[in-house]
């Protein structure tokens, strides 16, 4: 199992660079010693073993991490985040309080809960990950560890366009939603982002007409917000 975070990419006028939105990735494992010796390794010899994943570890993971990469990596200017989780167990088990101890240095985490089984609203689901994978299988793998390997380097060849067109479809799936009134009656959209942005008419976010402020989401969060 893998722990990643992303964000849009951007970029950070008080460095002068341009930040991709790979914030990083992470093997849920541990070395536990070999109980068996095999022509690759001696009995003893520590190996790579995936964990199970609980409240706990995801907490563990997200504060020593997670944060740390993300104000490592982040716009210096940026000192308001809004980490976004999915509805899942153990995902639901870190709550804004549990990051206050890291809101340190003018940094303030406060959590933000995606829609529970709804892939289409989550940015990993709805295509980095394929995007990852899809390069990882074309390296051969033999081990755990070579499979890890194989996913880091997967992760840091897709970049920041490849980032930012998924974020772009997520704009375009939160639009129809919408449409929608909140169904998932729709088809994934498909924009040519590849050809925009060859031809330079890449759109930096998707429109949405005044006329969705009178739909039902709206009003209901208005109401109880």
């Amino acid at each position: 199992m893998l722990l990643a975070a992303v964000a849009r990419p951007r970029h950070d006028p008080e460095r002068d660079i341009n930040v991709d939105g790979e914030i990083g990735i992470w093997p849920i494992l541990e070395f536990l010693p070999a109980v068996r010796s095999s022509r690759n390794r001696p009995v003893g010899s520590l190996v790579p073993t995936l964990m199970n994943l609980d409240a706990a570890i995801y907490r563990k993971y997200v504060i020593t991490r997670v944060i740390p990469a993300i104000k490592l990596k982040f716009p210096t200017a940026t000192s308001a985040l809004y980490p976004s989780m999915t509805m899942q167990h153990p995902m639901v088990a870190l709550p804004t309080l549990t990051l206050r101890g890291v809101s340190t240095d003018g940094w303030t985490f406060v959590v933000r809960c995606q829609p529970p089984n709804s892939p289409d609203l989550n940015v990993l689901d709805l295509g980095s990950f394929a995007s990852v994978q899809t390069l990882q299988l074309k390296l051969v793998s033999r081990s755990l560890g070579e499979v890890i390997h194989a996913t880091y380097a997967a992760f840091e060849i897709c970049g920041g366009d490849a980032l930012a067109n998924v974020l772009l479809t997520l704009q375009t799936v939160m639009r129809l939603v919408l449409e929608n009134n909140g169904g998932n009656h729709y088809r994934l959209p498909h924009l040519g982002k590849d050809a925009l942005r060859r031809a330079r008419a890449l759109m930096s976010n998707v429109s949405c007409p005044a006329s969705f402020l009178g739909k039902w989401p709206f009003r209901f969060l208005t109401n109880n917000t």
